[in-house]
């Protein structure tokens, strides 16, 4: 049971986004997929989600091929959350949330208010319930998308379909408490509910502690993938990002440092 990309290919015009690249996202893992801005990152998430259509290859979700599998089913199967919401009417933080409640017509509205209170709490969102989405700071946003997918996979479904969480740097607004709070919620969300979790971000030192399966990518092409102290290596760091790139492992904690 896995969220696949087998040899998947996007070109945009004459231009090759995403070049055959394979992944792997396995129920209970956090697999992270680090690289340079502009290196694809994003549209193999798209693809890997079934929101881009392919020009070569397949994205397959339990065996099945997403391009066969209604909004309706994808839904119930993966949450997914991109860099900006587009959001420009006057929803409630709550209004939006709900928009995660694709299980909804198999709940009562009590089992529906539960699911929201508890993750909205855990989200630190519960006191913005209220609030207009318009009226939020970028990193308060975040937070609330973040939670509207948490509903979307962790709501009254079927207990056999594996669930996947698809994420492009949920964290990039947040401060650093609520940074390793959402990240500690994935790690949470993996391990004892064996969602699925492909996460993109930026922050390399992140990304080592809280990541399980690793795949990096440049220029449209993946480069090295496995598990962290194979492929978070100085040599394939430093020449990914064309800059210095130095390890340190302590207590079996990697330390990465760029200056």
């Amino acid at each position: 049971m896995a969220l696949e990309a087998q040899h998947v290919t996007i070109n945009v015009g004459s231009k090759t986004i995403v070049d055959s690249a394979s992944v792997t996202v396995k129920s209970g893992c956090i697999t992270v997929l680090v690289g340079p801005n502009g290196a694809g990152k994003s549209t193999l998430l798209g693809a890997l989600s079934g929101h881009f259509a392919l020009s070569g290859g397949r994205a397959l979700i339990a065996g099945k091929d997403l391009a066969q599998l209604t909004p309706n089913r994808l839904c119930n199967q993966r949450a997914v959350m991109l860099q900006s919401d587009n959001l420009v009417f006057d929803f409630t933080v709550d209004d939006v949330i709900r928009m995660g409640l694709v299980w909804q017509f198999e709940a009562s509205e009590v089992e529906k208010s539960e699911v929201i209170n508890d993750l909205a709490f855990k989200c630190e969102v519960d006191h913005l319930l209220s609030r207009s989405i318009l009226t939020l700071s970028g990193g308060e946003k975040q937070r609330v998308h973040f939670c509207r997918c948490l509903v979307q996979v962790l709501g009254k479904h079927d207990s056999d379909t594996p669930k996947y969480l698809l994420l492009d740097e949920p964290t990039s607004s947040q401060d650093i408490a609520n940074e390793l709070r959402v990240l500690k919620l994935l790690k949470e969300m993996a391990t004892q509910r064996e969602i699925g979790v492909f996460l993109i971000v930026h922050d390399l030192n992140l990304a080592a502690h809280f990541g399980d399966v690793f795949y990096i990518m440049k220029n449209g092409r993946l480069v090295a993938n496995g598990e962290r102290d194979a492929v978070m290596t100085e040599d394939i760091l430093s020449s990914v990002y064309e800059t210095s790139v130095k390890t340190e492992l302590t207590s079996s904690r990697l330390r990465i440092h760029t200056f």
